[in-house]
């Protein structure tokens, strides 16, 4: 069972110079020398996996080639060569394992797709406080909103 957390937006400066505010999650790898390293995810519920760009594999110490070799579509069907791991992550006290593609780019934005996240929490994105929940699987808020959204089916 997965304990309960929220995560304030992130802020961003656009090229027009116009702050925005995005959801981020902050999630901890391990690097080389095996200690935590924070590093800000954007939120992305249309990722299936989540992505890092290739350089984070070499401060992570992980050698992307032996990871499996995969052809992944980015926005605009772009295709993009990528290798993915399952690797330990810390989101605040929850340790799990999480698929991720190194993307074959030095640049990429850092994203946190659904595998390995959707299935484990209920994710409520509450644009108008900037902050999104992650709501542990099994825990009373999870049943509450799962209350909620069935009676709004109905």
């Amino acid at each position: 069972m997965f304990n309960s957390f929220i995560f304030p937006h992130g802020i961003t400066l656009k090229e027009d110079g116009v702050i925005d505010t995005i959801p981020v999650a902050e999630v901890a790898f391990r690097d080389k020398k095996g200690e935590w390293l924070s590093l800000f995810l954007i939120i992305d519920s249309g990722a299936t996996i989540s992505a890092l760009p290739k350089s984070d594999a070499v401060v992570l110490g992980i050698d992307v080639k032996n990871g499996k070799h995969i052809v992944i579509s980015g926005i605009g069907n772009e295709k993009l060569s990528a290798w993915q791991h399952n690797i330990p992550v810390r989101l605040k006290n929850a340790i799990i394992q999480l698929p991720v593609v190194f993307l074959d780019k030095e640049v990429a934005p850092r994203i946190l797709g659904r595998g390995g996240i959707f299935e484990r929490f209920t994710l409520v994105f509450e644009e108008s406080q900037k902050r999104t929940a992650f709501i542990g699987e099994s825990g009373k808020e999870a049943k509450l909103i799962q209350k909620i959204l069935n009676k709004i089916q109905q």
